[in-house]
């Protein structure tokens, strides 16, 4: 069988690989055995190994089917089946049939069959009307074959390394070293396999069914768009072709109009000349008679009339232009070059794509709010090629993920429109200018179909932030909210505040409680000391610390499932006391009391965990997010390190002169944010570890701190001893916003 899945005899395939590799008369010999040959049926060029034809694989089944075929058209002859033991047919036809020879006996032959003593047990079918075909069939089927090596023994096992099948004995003689296995184990798995293949092969075909109905469909389009196009074309060119007849009319008209003004201009002047001439040649024959034939008494008496009507005559000549009033020769001027090139730019026919695959955008690494954004799409033909004219019609718009299926969130646009700059040569600019910060889908059409992958993600942050200019205000608040120890804040822009009053607040951003969350317990929805907040889309993840778990709710305080216990196996806690949820969607616990960061999926799967021993951190106190590159900021002791999810250390900012770390958060940039409790400080790190400035809290002792998603600015809650328990303290920078219980920062 070839590669292409026909199959020949080796008589036939011998001949073939000979006629290949016969020289040709240009002396360029055609291709060698080992090179490959072209399938006589299909004519695609396949492979023979270097072993040649015989190392083809064999068809077995096609040679039984073969053989099955030759037997049915020998038994079907109305003269009779002829035998195969005797040299003529002297014995008469085949009245049987042994299946052990495989042979076609005729009744002396069964005769010495049933006698002979090496014969007699063979099986013999005898032939008739109601042969037995399933009997005939089944004794020519091939059994077992037996190994070439081994004669007694079965082929019932398979070398994968060898590709072949061996006996028994090979698997510990020749093929003691290869991958071997039972034939039938590895029958099943090539049966399975091609199965699976089938299964996917009808899941395609109904696919390539539509394709080419699709086909079919786009080609009668294309010849009805190319009717369309070439009427189009030809009415186009015939109003042009009248339009320049039109044209030449009316400047043949021009000439002819010009013409006949200029005759009758030059007609007017020669009758003016030869006025003027009529009346000098009449004054210079009379004013010559008179000087050559009067006498002076004659001459007196005219008192001068002739010599003044010859004056006036020749004033009156004198005084008139004598050229042509107008020139001879008329001036055509016909701007064809300007015509021809704009001929050449008169129309174009695009071969584009159904939809334009191979445009793209060039990327930038993500977008900043309230700044104007650029991107260059470029479109290309079918053919791969650049498409070098303007005039398509492109489009973008960006739309924000979080305000894309949900109502409740600030007003805001739902889509912003780009400005597009043509560039005619294919390439188009297109200006955007997002609105808010957080995670957008950008949408790009060509002629109004999408661009490939439609819609990309875009990440739009907030502007950069300034915080050398974060400072505290003279203002301070106290609120309600009861020892505050961490803070969250939703894409929609409320605040969750967790602390030792064993319940979340939920405010707005004005600063206005619109909710309490939970109460003291261990129940479901119920808190010992909530230390750590994560938000991830609509669901609230608690580091419940001393019951010793993590809970997931609704952000309306709706439980939804709780994972860990007490303990320090795999999935278990000891005093959890932050966590973070990272871009793969990965739940990262501090877990304070075994020393050692664990990572889980969102519904509380363990994963992996970080360190378990006090080698690696002194002891961990909390988690201040993570960096760009996806590493984890752990507070530890006196220090924040940046580890990998391998346990690789990666940076360290040292806090040991600003007093103990509390809390942290790290933004967009790398810049790490801790609040330090010594020195009531807040300290800002660069993405190298190194401190880029610092601030000087007002008053009381923060205690959590986070970044506002959509402006960047910080949130820091902070609590104070006063009468009547602990309270948080409030700061803010502009005296005309307010937010409860929360510092609030504008960088």
């Amino acid at each position: 069988m070839l590669s292409c899945l026909h199959s020949f005899c080796q008589e036939c395939l011998h001949r073939e690989v000979e006629r290949f590799s016969v020289p040709q008369e240009t002396g360029v010999e055609k291709p060698q055995q080992n090179s490959g040959i072209k399938c006589p049926t299909c004519t695609k060029m396949v492979s023979i190994p270097a072993g040649g034809v015989g190392d083809l694989p064999q068809d077995l089944h096609l040679d039984f089917e073969t053989k099955c075929s030759q037997y049915q058209s020998r038994i079907s002859q109305r003269s009779g089946v002829a035998c195969d033991v005797c040299i003529d047919s002297s014995f008469g036809p085949a009245l049987g049939f042994c299946c052990t020879c495989i042979q076609f006996l005729c009744k002396m032959c069964c005769a010495y069959h049933k006698h002979a003593r090496h014969l007699h047990h063979h099986k013999i079918i005898t032939l008739g009307k109601n042969v037995a075909m399933k009997e005939l069939l089944a004794a020519i089927k091939p059994s077992e074959p037996s190994c070439t090596f081994h004669d007694q023994n079965k082929l019932r096992f398979y070398c994968e390394t060898c590709n072949c099948s061996i006996c028994r004995d090979c698997t510990v003689v020749a093929h003691k070293d290869h991958k071997c296995g039972e034939l039938s184990t590895t029958a099943q798995s090539c049966r399975k396999e091609i199965n699976s293949l089938l299964a996917s092969a009808q899941e395609i075909a109904p696919k390539l069914t539509r394709a080419i109905y699709g086909n079919i469909k786009v080609l009668e389009k294309t010849e009805e768009s190319e009717k369309t196009i070439a009427q189009t074309i030809k009415d186009t060119f015939l109003q042009l072709h009248k339009a320049l007849d039109d044209r030449m009319n009316q400047l043949l008209g021009d000439v002819h109009s010009i013409t006949l003004s200029r005759t009758t201009a030059l007609g007017l002047q020669r009758e003016s000349f030869e006025g003027l001439k009529q009346n000098v040649s009449q004054y210079f024959e009379f004013s010559s008679q008179v000087v050559q034939a009067y006498t002076d008494q004659e001459l007196v008496a005219l008192k001068q009339l002739p010599s003044m009507e010859l004056q006036a005559a020749i004033k009156q000549a004198e005084s008139v232009s004598l050229l042509p009033c107008r020139s001879g020769e008329l001036k055509l001027i016909l701007k064809t070059n300007i015509l021809i090139r704009e001929f050449s730019k008169l129309g174009y026919v695009i071969d584009f794509p159904p939809c334009p695959a191979k445009s793209k955008w060039i990327r930038k690494s993500h977008a900043i709010k309230n700044t104007p954004y650029q991107l260059k799409v470029e479109a290309f033909d079918s053919s791969g090629q650049k498409y070098l004219h303007g005039e398509l019609h492109v489009s973008a718009k960006i739309q924000s993920k979080k305000f894309q299926h949900k109502r409740n969130f600030p007003a805001c646009p739902q889509v912003i429109e780009g400005k597009v700059e043509d560039h005619s040569d294919g390439t188009y600019t297109i200006t955007l200018t997002p609105l808010t910060a957080g995670p957008h889908n950008l949408y790009i059409t060509i002629d109004g179909q999408n661009i490939k992958n439609i819609p990309y993600d875009l990440e739009v942050r907030g502007a950069k932030p300034n915080y050398s200019t974060i400072n505290n205000g003279p203002h301070q608040l106290n609120t309600s909210i009861t020892s505050p120890l961490c803070i969250a804040i939703h894409e929609n822009g409320d605040l969750f505040i967790g602390g030792e009053a064993n319940c979340i607040y939920v405010l707005d951003q004005n600063g206005v409680q619109k909710s309490v969350i939970g109460s003291k317990g261990n129940g479901p929805g119920q808190f010992n000391t909530p230390s750590g907040l994560a938000i991830k889309d609509d669901a609230l993840y608690v580091a419940d610390r001393n019951n010793h778990r993590v809970q997931k709710l609704t952000i309306s305080g709706d439980f939804i499932a709780m994972f860990g216990k007490f303990g320090s196996a795999q999935g278990e806690f000891n005093c959890p006391c932050a966590l973070v949820v990272d871009n793969n969607d990965r739940l990262i616990v501090a877990d304070s009391g075994n020393c050692r960061i664990q990572v889980m999926n969102l519904d509380g799967t363990y994963l992996s965990s970080i360190c378990g021993n006090k080698f690696l951190f002194q002891s961990i106190d909390g988690l201040a997010g993570l960096d760009p590159e996806g590493n984890i900021l752990v507070i530890d002791s006196s220090r924040v390190v940046a580890i990998s999810l391998n346990g690789t250390i990666t940076k360290e900012c040292a806090c040991s002169q600003y007093g103990k770390p509390l809390a942290g958060a790290t933004d967009y940039q790398g810049y790490t944010l801790i609040l330090a409790e010594a020195s009531c400080a807040l300290v800002v790190f660069d993405p190298s570890g190194n401190v880029s400035c610092t601030s000087q809290l007002y008053r009381g002792s923060p205690k959590g701190i986070a970044l506002n998603p959509n402006d960047g600015n910080v949130y820091i809650v902070a609590g104070t001893q006063n009468v009547g328990g602990v309270v948080a303290t409030v700061y803010y920078q502009n005296p005309q916003v307010v937010v409860s219980g929360v510092l609030k920062y504008y960088v």
